[in-house]
């Protein structure tokens, strides 16, 4: 997993070991050097934006001002490039680049910024890529992140850790190992939040859970003490929440699948 945090600061945001979530990306108009560069703004992480050589650049357009303070890569082929994060708070304006990273392997992407606590207020972000051979890129989402209300505490699986692989064997009729086959594979964990007062779940959490099981989102588990906490996920149901029974409390759990590079 690539995180950074550099451009990030903390003002009135909730502490890093809180998780973030980016449901909700901003749309616009996409340009982008190399081919089919509006594919990395759909869901299907087999769709590929082909940056071809670079440099190459992917700007996407919105229509109004659109707040940002997250941006995700997942489904890519990045490692060993640079990618600069760039934006413009106008259309045609000058970009000024907010991140720069250099992932090592081909696992998601986050990136975290803000104007001195608050996030951009942007009219175009663009994506430079340089050096490597030419990538491709499944899915690029900007925004603003859900930023949980309570922290994630012991006990919980790092999603970059945390590996299912199913697989089919082959055993001879004499009973000789003929090797195994991996069909699919993915990471997956379990985010368990309790005591969130109710009105935080319902102004803030719930419409991220109508949002489920349909769409898949990006998750920063927890970007002060876990880096292998990114991954661009999705759920099999829509999460319950219930009343703990002290004051106004809920909780809620988050059983979420992830891809895996």
């Amino acid at each position: 997993m690539t995180l950074s945090t550099a451009g990030y600061t903390l003002g009135a945001n909730q502490p890093l070991n809180h998780a973030r979530i980016l449901y909700a990306p901003i749309a616009g108009t996409v340009t982008a050097d190399g081919t089919n560069g509006a594919l990395a703004t759909n869901d299907f992480t087999f769709q590929r934006w082909s940056c071809g050589v670079t440099p190459s650049n992917w700007t996407i357009v919105t229509a109004a001002d659109a707040s940002v303070d997250t941006v995700f890569i997942a489904a890519h082929s990045l490692a060993g490039t640079t990618v600069a994060v760039q934006t413009s708070a106008t259309v045609g304006g000058a970009f000024t680049t907010r991140a720069t990273v250099n992932p090592t392997d081909n696992s998601a992407i986050a990136v975290m910024f803000n104007n001195a606590g608050a996030p951009y207020v942007i009219r175009e972000l663009r994506l430079v890529v340089t050096g490597g051979a030419a990538a491709g890129l499944g899915i690029i989402r900007a925004g603003v992140a859900l930023q949980m209300q309570r922290p994630v505490f012991g006990g919980i699986s790092p999603i970059g850790l945390s590996r299912i692989v199913e697989t089919r064997h082959g055993i001879s009729e004499t009973g000789q190992w003929l090797g195994r086959t991996v069909q699919r594979q993915a990471t997956r964990t379990s985010m368990p939040w309790k005591h969130l007062t109710s009105s935080w779940y319902r102004s803030d959490f719930e419409p991220f859970a109508l949002t489920l099981p349909q769409k898949p989102f990006g998750l920063i588990q927890n970007a002060l003490r876990m880096p292998e906490s990114v991954a661009w996920c999705w759920t099999d149901q829509p999460p319950a929440p219930s009343n703990m029974g002290i004051r106004d409390f809920m909780e809620v759990t988050l059983d979420v699948t992830g891809y895996l590079a």
